[in-house]
């Protein structure tokens, strides 16, 4: 029998991973909206769910998590039944080891986006991020991924064509009729 097949985004900061997730929710694809208990940078922020570290706790007591990662300071997690219900989650090398491990019946395809420092940096100073942050960032990101592991690599510096390579990975390795 064939496992089901999640799709996780991976990249570094700045790359772009959130909004082609939004887009690829735009074209009728499940898109995880994790935990995490950082700040909003904004109001109504697209890609996570806002909560307190003590909500965070309760589900982590409870068993709930099924992928977890700490990025300054700040918990980033989905729920097992989050990973249950999509097609696609935005993730880290971190949570990714961390969903294999309390997944198995799930085989999870990793797509690495992949864009340049500076342009990432530049993302991020648009995206309001201030230069001391930015610049923790790119160092924590430098080792958080130091040893990423990928089943494909898209690069994202033209917006819709990474989109429709992702989106076409997708329904290649589902077996899909391609429009």
């Amino acid at each position: 029998m064939n496992k089901r097949k999640i799709f996780v985004l991976m990249a570094y900061s700045g790359a772009g991973k959130t909004e082609i997730a939004r887009e690829l929710g735009k074209r009728g694809f499940n898109i995880v909206q994790s935990y995490t208990t950082r700040t909003p940078r904004y109001e109504g922020e697209y890609g996570h769910i806002f909560c307190t570290s003590g909500e965070y706790e309760k589900m982590k007591r409870n068993g709930d998590i099924a992928a977890y990662s700490l990025i300054e300071k700040n918990h980033y997690f989905s729920t097992k039944s989050q990973i249950e219900e999509t097609d696609v989650y935005v993730c880290d090398p971190d949570g990714i080891k961390d969903l294999k491990e309390k997944m198995p019946e799930i085989e999870f395809i990793t797509i690495y986006i992949k864009v340049d420092k500076s342009t990432r940096m530049r993302r991020m100073q648009q995206r309001g991020d201030d230069v001391e942050k930015i610049l923790s960032r790119v160092v924590q990101d430098g080792v958080k991924f130091r040893n990423k592991k990928f089943d494909y690599k898209v690069p994202n510096y033209d917006f819709s064509k990474a989109v429709n390579i992702i989106e076409y990975i997708i329904r290649t390795e589902r077996n899909e009729q391609i429009n």
